[in-house]
């Protein structure tokens, strides 16, 4: 199955061999961690099973922290 994916302003399509795919596969594939950037489906902002099809607008954005205490 291909998703195609925007992520640092760039479009990918990420190519994977199983029929079900969840966000966590899509952060998987990009090498990124949950803890580091998230998924947004359909302009939504997914948990890590949340299934992906082909025919979803998938974005991955890093999450940015910062600022003192």
């Amino acid at each position: 199955m291909e998703i195609k994916v925007r992520y640092r302003g760039e479009d990918k399509v990420l190519t994977f061999e199983k029929d079900k795919v969840k966000a966590k596969d899509i952060l998987k594939a990009l090498g990124l961690s949950k803890d580091y950037a998230f998924v947004v489906k359909n302009g939504e902002i997914v948990e890590e099973n949340e299934p992906i099809t082909q025919n979803d607008e998938v974005r991955v954005v890093n999450a940015i922290s910062g600022g003192l205490f």
